[in-house]
């Protein structure tokens, strides 16, 4: 009898599995095959009959991309925790947020499931994570070994398959195009997601794109998960995976028991990729734990632990092969790349490397992170009960107790997205006072006393980035990404600190921002935006900002420019942030163009001649017959280089190194600087007398006119200067005397017409809405 039930259970399960597809059957082909690429469309189906087929698995839509796709969401577990699926979401809430008493969190401690992300094809030129989605789900529904039985019993996994659905129909459909053909490695010559491109990962607190929002509410409003795996494909060559321990600095807000489980998870994974052979493996290097918003780093600051690894790609899914002898001596901090050191412990030597190669390491660091949330589920649930407790008390202790926002538009914008990252805002009901200082009914705040009070002071206060240094004289140690970032001073908003605790009667209420703005139902000049076929991050945010603002334009590529009559159709044009050079030429027809992470001896690639050239100088003297006609060119950071250099504007640049290295040098790696602004001037309009501005790097300038000469056509105007001291206020400057007290903001009279020069980007990543009227005036000259 006893082996009569044992049979028919087995061939009850053995049924079951063979009703899930395997990859090879719904795609064709093996995932990771050469040459081969899956769209949305596939990848997104192959999901939807696993969930058909399986009891393991859940697949939720939770949002919309910027186009219109649907985003996924698949929960795998054993069927028995999908059944408690609602009930798990609320304990592990519970413990995120620390709502519950130590005695409930022992009792949730017990019966919760640790929860884990994994999410694929943030950077959808990055084709790997996406490729390998559905062979992990595979394994995850149909492999019944004791460790993933134990991984499905204990852990729910949160797998992503297609975080950027948008982005990989644009790359899979671009490569199916190019290949086995000159153009098969050849750039994509757009950004890959709507507005941001590759900074949809600088947009995790920022929250301005749909994709993260919706991203955002499941990990920080709904489900908290203890691992955040954000997979990515561009580690320092020649290392093959890049995992944590992440590199100095260390930002303080992040609680160290946080920064110490990323460290052991990326332990586990390294050793995981040792045991299986698997070489190449670099720590510690590139990727540092200062910078706030990106995927993985975001989560940190919420007391998840944010894990990233940048897998080696080989150009789309092209095999290439590699000759040692061709590589570098050494990484860029200084270690070999071809002997063992303590963070690159066995050296990848060369060969062939594929994209299955890359899926390969993949599918260890998932099996890796699961493992490790399996054998410590108890431990990472009690972590993120303790550290969110922790934080609640030192909140409540005060130092800063609260946060108080008077009310206004942009603080309803910040507020807001305060309120999508999980923190709690809430509204007074009366007039209050504290501090010596009083204020009216419907002033918001910010209690410190709350489970994720690192993400609220990293946001809310302003940035000292540490000088770290190569021995006791050398240069400071360069961060990753920016250096600051603080939310009042860019965006503008008014935000007191309150030490000590008051009392005050708030009411629980959703910070709204309007649907119109400020610059909405004006009567708008004619407006062109200029975009060019090499891809530009900084038009796709002046693109978002325009559009947020309802702003009407018209898109300029170089045949619009170059055909003339620009008076004739356009008022105003536009040039966001792009160095002379790119304007002008783009990518050059036959050109061959080396990849990012390139070696010598690669293929490089060539771009499609549809998709090569520049404005060249028949579109840079039909601009300058614009402006001379009467029209305004206003231009962002590096593009005043070519009005400056062909117009014969009387000014002179003043930045020649954005990156000295020499210990007064200047350096301004991504930080807010204080301007002081001429009020009375029509672009300053509406604008206070200091302000805030982001720059990395930015320009500066010297008027060359005497004061005589300063008239007619030839007038340059100063409306705004970096200030003459304590330029910082917020990151790292380096050589603060190469632009203290210098133009930063200028407008300057050429022929009939005007030429609006700003050193600095005020719309950077839709972050910067302190600087938005100044952008929106300069339309209006």
């Amino acid at each position: 009898m006893l082996f009569r039930v044992l049979t028919v259970f087995t061939v009850a399960v053995l049924a079951a599995l063979a009703a899930v597809p395997t990859p090879r059957e719904h795609f064709g082909y093996e995932p990771g095959e050469d040459y081969k690429l899956a769209g949305y469309e596939e990848v997104a189906g192959y999901f939807q009959k696993l969930a058909a087929s399986s009891d393991r698995i859940r697949l939720v839509e939770y949002g919309k991309s910027s186009l219109g796709r649907a985003s996924y969401v698949a929960y795998i577990s054993s069927p028995e925790n999908l059944k408690r699926l609602d009930e798990f979401k609320e304990m592990n809430r519970k413990l995120a947020l620390g709502f519950a008493t130590p005695a409930e969190s022992d009792q949730i401690v017990k019966q919760a499931r640790a929860v884990v992300w994994i999410d694929s094809g943030l950077h959808a030129s990055e084709v790997a994570p996406v490729q390998h989605s559905p062979l992990l789900a595979y394994k995850m529904l149909t492999d019944d070994s004791e460790e993933v039985q134990r991984i499905r019993e204990n852990v729910i996994l949160m797998q992503i398959p297609v975080i950027n659905p948008d982005g990989l129909d644009m790359v899979a459909s671009w490569y199916k195009k190019n290949v086995g053909t000159p153009y098969e490695l050849a750039p994509l010559p757009m950004l890959y997601q709507k507005y941001a491109g590759h900074d949809n990962n600088r947009d995790w607190f920022m929250m301005n794109l749909h994709e993260t929002r919706n991203a955002a509410r499941l990990l920080f409003r709904e489900w908290f998960p203890q691992i955040v795996y954000n997979q990515h494909q561009v580690p320092a060559f020649p290392a093959r995976i890049f995992v944590p321990p992440y590199a100095e600095p260390l930002n303080p807000n992040i609680p160290a028991p946080v920064m110490e489980g990323i460290n052991s998870i990326g332990s586990a994974i390294k050793e995981r990729l040792a045991r299986e052979n698997k070489p190449g493996v670099l720590s510690y290097h590139g990727f540092d734990a200062w910078w706030n918003g990106g995927l993985r780093s975001a989560p940190a600051f919420h007391n998840m632990h944010g894990i990233l690894t940048e897998t080696a790609g080989s150009g789309y899914a092209t095999p290439r092969v590699y000759d040692p002898g061709l590589f570098p001596e050494r990484f860029g901090n200084g270690i070999p790349t071809k002997q063992p050191t303590v963070f690159y412990e066995r050296p990848w030597l060369g060969g062939k490397w594929t994209l299955r190669d890359a899926i390969d390491y993949m599918l260890t660091a998932d099996l890796a992170i699961l493992d490790l949330a399996t054998s410590r589920r108890e431990s990472l649930l009690r972590k993120a009960w303790e550290v969110a407790r922790a934080n609640i008390e030192m909140g409540r202790r005060g130092g800063p107790y609260a946060y108080v926002v008077p009310d206004s538009p942009n603080a309803l914008e910040m507020l807001q997205r305060l309120r999508l990252s999980g923190i709690e805002v809430s509204r007074a009901r009366q007039r209050f006072t504290t501090a010596g200082k009083t204020y009216e009914a419907g002033t918001w705040v910010i209690p410190a006393g709350q489970a994720f009070r690192g993400y609220i002071v990293d946001l809310l206060e302003a940035q000292q980035y540490p000088e770290l240094r190569a021995g006791t004289s050398g240069p400071t140690r360069r961060p990753y990404d920016v250096a600051g970032w603080t939310l009042p001073l860019l965006m503008g908003v008014a935000v007191d600190r309150v030490e000590k605790p008051f009392t005050v009667d708030l009411e629980s209420v959703e910070p709204s921002p309007t649907s119109s703005t400020a610059f909405s139902g004006r009567k708008w000049p004619r407006i062109a935006l200029y975009e060019p076929w090499q891809p530009n991050i900084d038009t796709g945010w002046t693109q978002w900002v325009f559009d947020r603002l309802q702003i009407p334009y018209t898109v300029l590529h170089n045949a619009d420019v170059q055909k003339g009559d620009l008076a004739g159709r356009f008022d105003t044009i536009v040039f966001a942030s792009q160095s002379t050079t790119s304007i002008l030429h783009g990518f050059r027809l036959g050109e061959t163009m080396t990849r990012t992470g390139a070696v010598p001896g690669e293929t490089p690639s060539i771009q499609r001649p549809e998709y090569t050239g520049g404005i060249g100088l028949t579109g840079a003297a039909a601009l300058d017959a614009f402006v001379r006609q009467g029209g305004v060119m206003v231009a962002l950071d590096a593009a005043t280089e070519l009005p400056v250099e062909l117009f014969g504007l009387p000014i002179r640049p003043l930045i020649t190194e954005r990156d000295d290295p020499s210990p007064n040098g200047y350096y301004c790696p991504g930080s807010i600087l204080r301007l002081k602004v001429e009020t009375a001037h029509p672009i300053a309009n509406g604008t206070p007398a200091e302000v805030n501005a982001f720059s990395s790097g930015g320009q500066a300038w010297e008027v060359t006119l005497l004061p005589s000469e300063n008239k007619g056509e030839r007038e340059v105007k100063v409306v705004a200067r970096y200030a003459t001291s304590k330029v910082l206020a917020s990151g790292w400057l380096s050589g603060e005397r190469v632009i203290a007290g210098r133009p930063a903001l200028v407008d300057a009279r050429h022929g009939k017409g005007r030429v609006v020069l700003f050193g600095f980007r005020p719309q950077f990543r839709g972050q910067t809405w302190g600087t938005f009227g100044l952008l929106v005036n300069s339309l209006l000259r």
